[in-house]
């Protein structure tokens, strides 16, 4: 009976670990889904299809069957706005981003993605550690893999967020919550009694957004 309970529990394990794997090689797609989309381009056509957007190539990347792949820099060239799974994005200076607010101010949000890789070895101790190389992103492309679905277990995806905040026409690139606080001298008190209360996770652009409009709120 314990052998058999061992054996199930190094089953689970290994499921559990193989699940967190492909978690963490996703996060170069900003969706945990494809999604249907659709793409206005600026001489006011549209082009619809199942879409999300690759971090990593900093590209939207199209789903046509079993076959994945990028836009075409002709696409790219004319896009005016790209909605998809009720986010819009826009292409501005070369780079894509994703709008969470436009009113007084605008807040929206750059996608990259650090990518690496780990080489596992034997300390001195015999325990197994793992040390981080940068890992140019052209040999992920030749090996056919730049939108795959899963990077090969190799490689280690991060994804990263930058805040653009337009207020009062002075842009601003935000990286930690802190840094608001530049922006929102006088509101230092409010922004520290409102993270009491609220969970603020820099990572997601919905928890920023719900702050920020917060801060707005404070001034009508």
């Amino acid at each position: 009976m314990k052998i058999y309970l061992l054996t199930v529990i190094a089953i689970l394990i290994g499921f559990i670990g193989h699940s967190q794997t492909k978690s963490s090689q996703s996060q170069h797609y900003i969706l945990s889904n494809f999604s249907q989309g659709s793409i206005l381009l600026k001489d006011g056509t549209k082009q619809t299809g199942i879409l999300n957007f690759n971090a990593l190539s900093k590209n939207f990347a199209l789903k046509k069957g079993n076959e994945i792949v990028g836009l075409s820099q002709s696409v790219i060239n004319n896009i005016d706005t790209v909605y998809v799974a009720n986010r819009k994005f826009f292409r501005k200076d070369n780079t894509f981003y994703e709008f969470l607010l436009k009113s007084n101010i605008e807040l929206y949000v750059e996608y990259t993605c650090d990518l690496s890789t780990a080489t596992e070895g034997r300390n001195g101790y015999g325990s197994s550690s793992q040390t981080a190389s940068t890992t140019p992103l052209m040999s992920i492309e030749n090996q056919g893999n730049f939108y795959a679905l899963e990077l090969p277990e190799i490689y280690k995806a991060t994804l990263d967020i930058n805040y653009w905040l337009n207020k009062d026409n002075i842009l601003t690139k935000l990286k930690t919550v802190n840094q608001l606080k530049r922006v929102y001298t006088s509101r230092k008190k409010e922004i520290k009694a409102y993270r009491k209360t609220n969970s603020v996770d820099f990572k997601n652009p919905l928890s920023m957004l719900k702050l920020v409009k917060y801060l707005e709120s404070l001034n009508k």
